[in-house]
């Protein structure tokens, strides 16, 4: 059968799969802002007016398309839906599921029939969303009751409330976002440890991409190959867990790896506590211990900038308590702090959950680092970033629960 598909969606809210329909592209060309390069995350939900202006035109576009989203999709479309929704295969009645640029909520019949039945639909377009509503009633407003919800906005303005989730599927839409990258971390910061996020494509890489051609202003980017893929999510807590890279079907699965470990954990780091900024504790209510890492400079070359979590141990002198000997949690980042604009070389600073009592600059700190949660990231005050940072060792302290986690306490680098 000869048919194209509505191919759309920006950071705002997506379609999913489209229906078959013959489109007039004319109508499209001109409308949105191309991104002619994918630049590093750096500056999260802070909206833009590029951003802001090309959300717009693409919510204008796609609240006219209603009609044409509600039209059948082929038998052949509709089992490359349920062969994109079953490349995670543990999806079933517990899950949490996140349906990014559902359109009129086509991939939703393939999710319910694997017994999912906690939703979130995401869109860009009011008409959109009233069409999923209409489909799929809301549940209720109490927050407990299972089904389909849905929530009009941009990806990466989407609330932290809305997770986490077990799963982010980001159908026939990912070339279509303003910035990939961006839509990538924000989800990532939504799943839960080893969670999924399936960015597919019903008719293929080189399809989407002969579309990126002929209308770069529309869809500003190609979908990317594997080694385009692998560099895209360098930096981000994500690993690629499945590929398939097909005439007629793209679908790429990446993973929150499970206890956010990274290529060089465990990672064992020794210094001398010096001098900070002080920052961390007089504007922020979070102490830490900055770690002079000038020694530290091959072993920090090796690791992507960000925030990490696992144990540290002051090696104390006697005038603290046996106690405070201890291994304790902490949570570290590694970089130069985008959002206080500080200036000059990466710092290390640690946030260790025990209280010291007193001043230990000068002391040697041992630190081991198993989890990687974040990248660094530019947010817009500091009341984002306290929140931000608040969650992290909320995380962070969860995870270090786990056995496994719990056992390097005892490794032979803490004595």
């Amino acid at each position: 059968m000869d048919f194209t598909t509505a191919a759309r969606g920006s950071s705002f809210g997506l379609r999913g799969i489209r229906c078959p329909l013959k489109t007039n592209w004319n109508s499209f060309v001109g409308v949105g802002r191309g991104r002619d390069s994918i630049r590093r995350p750096s500056i999260l939900r802070l909206a833009t007016s590029d951003r802001i202006a090309f959300n717009e035109s693409q919510q204008n576009i796609f609240n006219g398309k209603v009609k044409e989203f509600l039209q059948p999709l082929p038998l052949e479309i509709v089992q490359r839906l349920e062969s994109i929704v079953g490349s995670v295969p543990e999806l079933g009645p517990d899950s949490r599921v996140m349906d990014v640029g559902s359109g009129t909520g086509c991939l939703i019949p393939c999710l319910q029939s694997k017994g999912v039945s906690d939703i979130l639909a995401v869109d860009i377009s009011p008409e959109m969303c009233a069409q999923l509503e209409k489909k799929f009633p809301n549940p209720g407003v109490v927050g407990n009751e299972l089904g389909v919800r849905v929530w009009c906005g941009d990806i990466v303005d989407i609330p932290d409330f809305m997770g986490p989730v077990d799963c982010i599927f980001m159908n026939a839409v990912f070339g279509n976002f303003f910035d990939v990258e961006e839509a990538l971390l924000r989800c990532a910061l939504m799943l839960r440890p080893g969670g999924k996020i399936v960015i597919s494509h019903p008719l293929g890489r080189n399809w989407q991409s002969a579309l990126h051609a002929k209308y770069p202003k529309m869809v500003p980017h190609a979908l990317p190959d594997r080694e385009g893929m692998e560099t895209m999510i360098r930096g981000l807590p994500l690993e690629v867990h499945e590929w398939k890279d097909e005439s007629d079907l793209y679908v790429a699965v990446l993973e929150v790896p499970p206890f956010y470990t990274f290529k060089h954990s465990p990672l064992f780091l020794e210094g001398k506590v010096v001098v900070g900024m002080g920052r961390g504790s007089k504007q922020m209510g979070v102490p830490t211990a900055n770690v002079d890492p000038v020694p530290l400079k091959e072993q920090l070359e090796s690791i992507s900038q960000g925030v990490y979590f696992g144990w540290a141990q002051l090696q104390c002198n006697s005038n603290f308590s046996p106690e405070d000997g201890g291994v304790f949690p902490m949570v570290m980042n590694v970089g130069n702090r985008p959002t206080i604009e500080d200036e000059g070389e990466i710092t290390v600073e640690a946030h260790i959950l025990h209280d010291y009592g007193k001043d230990f600059h000068g002391e040697n700190l041992k630190l081991c680092a198993l989890g990687f949660l974040r990248p660094e990231v530019k947010f817009p005050g500091l009341d984002a970033l306290i929140a931000r940072i608040k969650a992290d060792i909320g995380m962070s302290k969860s995870q270090l629960q786990a056995e496994e986690m719990g056992a390097f306490k005892a490794n032979p680098f803490f004595s």
